[in-house]
């Protein structure tokens, strides 16, 4: 099954006992897998000895999707013993300190459909040999294949530039969630462009010269209720896009 991910998230509370007294506290942001989670513990309202910890998963992207996964949650002893969460956390209250451990496994999904890990461009692979770096966040790719996909990227990866020998290679003015979404949908079909979408993957498109992503999105808009007659003609005299124009 494609796009599964495995990792371990480790929550450490510090001043726990405070924490626990006040009935809710939630961990820093993860960056794991393409997603953002966050771990909160919630006290019971009718059990002040007895709580909840939750884990809560968000994505970087406006766009619609959906997540399954499997999560076992582990308190943490001193000695390094790992223990399944039940109800109570006393016995691990280790200097007034709590470790707690979320083993994920997760598979995104979109409409049904099976993407890739959102992760994917985020460490090496086979095919990787450049990466592009977005504000803070890396991605590692493929000059040969974005250089088929986009003149700006072969003049950027084989021409005459300073870049050309780089390791890695800054891309600037553009936004990187928006960034993966291009990638996404340049490399895997099972990628749907949606309204959410197509209005940034137009800009990048016509940024990178990405001509079949262009028309790629005038046939999602000529087909789309989302947007009004008013929008599409808009972006039709933005991104030239004659059919859209004419049908509208």
């Amino acid at each position: 099954m494609a796009g599964n991910s495995n990792f371990i998230l480790r929550w450490e509370i510090d001043n726990a006992t405070a924490k626990f007294i006040a009935g809710k506290t939630e961990s820093e942001v993860f960056n794991e897998g393409g997603f953002k989670w966050i771990a909160a513990y919630e006290r019971h309202q009718n059990d002040n000895d007895k709580g909840d910890f939750i884990l809560r998963c968000d994505v970087y992207h406006n766009g619609p999707w959906k997540c399954e996964a499997e999560v076992q949650c582990f308190l943490i002893k001193s000695c390094g013993g790992k223990y399944p969460y039940a109800c109570g956390i006393q016995m691990f209250n280790i200097n007034d300190k709590v470790i707690i451990e979320f083993h994920v496994n997760v598979i995104p999904k979109r409409f049904g459909l099976e993407i890739v890990d959102p992760g994917i461009f985020a460490a090496p692979n086979d095919m990787s040999n450049v990466i592009l770096k977005i504000g803070e966040e890396r991605l590692h790719v493929s000059k040969e294949f974005l250089a088929v996909h986009s003149p700006v990227f072969k003049t950027l990866f084989f021409g005459e530039f300073a870049e050309k020998n780089k390791e890695e290679i800054e891309i600037k003015d553009v936004v990187y969630e928006e960034f993966l979404d291009l990638l996404h949908l340049v490399h895997f079909r099972t990628t749907e462009l949606t309204d959410h979408m197509v209005v940034h993957i137009l800009k990048l498109a016509d940024q990178f010269q990405m001509e079949h992503v262009l028309k790629q999105s005038e046939k999602h808009l000529i087909q789309s209720n989302g947007f009004d007659v008013v929008k599409k003609l808009l972006l039709a005299d933005q991104y030239r896009l004659a059919t859209l124009k004419v049908l509208c």
